[in-house]
């Protein structure tokens, strides 16, 4: 039996990359409405309009989820037009690359801000908001970590590999305080969107 999401909110942030927008047209594709967001205007219209074109409800939002009056701005839009949120999907990320010895410290800070800290802003400001208005239906959280060996992280991407670690143990630790709310936190591996649908779906 087929998943479905039927009037269920959904945010997918970084919605714009190939990840983020294959799992936004999943969780549209079962019936959620879904705020596509992304950094950049265009590339989050492109995947609204995509998911628009197969007969879905979608709104593109442009926000840098590093910001927390951005997040702030993209989550009160999204209740604007739908009347609340059951599903964020923290996707967002920056990759850079570059050698310990060479790693240049705004790419540094810049990488833990998106990767990290976007997902706490997201999921303590969402966290509210299910809190206060979902009671007893929760909602579901999912951050989308890393493929790579955390335990031995390819050359070039330290700065990527600690902040997907550091998102692995938030993710850990939100499961446990979100759970008397009935929130359920996932932690996925990039490119598995038909599981993201899964965990949302679940009862």
């Amino acid at each position: 039996m087929k998943p479905t999401l039927e009037n269920k909110v959904a945010i997918v942030t970084g919605a714009g990359g190939e990840t983020g927008s294959a799992i936004a047209r999943t969780l549209a594709g079962a019936g959620a409405r879904v705020a596509v967001n992304d950094i950049n205007p265009d590339r989050a219209e492109r995947v609204a309009a995509a998911i628009r074109r197969d007969g879905y409800e979608t709104i593109a939002m442009t926000a840098d989820i590093a910001n927390r009056f951005q997040c702030v701005n993209l989550i009160e839009s999204t209740r604007e037009q739908w009347g609340g949120i059951d599903i964020l999907v923290n996707n967002a990320e920056v990759r850079p690359s570059a050698p310990i010895l060479k790693m240049d410290e705004w790419a540094w800070q810049r990488c833990f801000d998106v990767n990290l800290k976007g997902a706490f802003f997201m999921s303590q400001l969402v966290g509210r908001v299910m809190v206060d208005e979902n009671r007893e239906r929760g909602g579901v959280i999912i951050n989308v970590g890393t493929a790579i060996d955390d335990d031995l992280p390819p050359p070039g991407l330290s700065a990527y590999a600690a902040s997907k670690a550091g998102l692995a143990a938030f993710s850990e630790a939100c499961a446990h305080e979100f759970d008397r709310y009935g929130i359920r936190v996932y932690s996925v591996e990039p490119d598995t969107a038909d599981e993201v649908l899964r965990l949302c779906s679940e009862a």
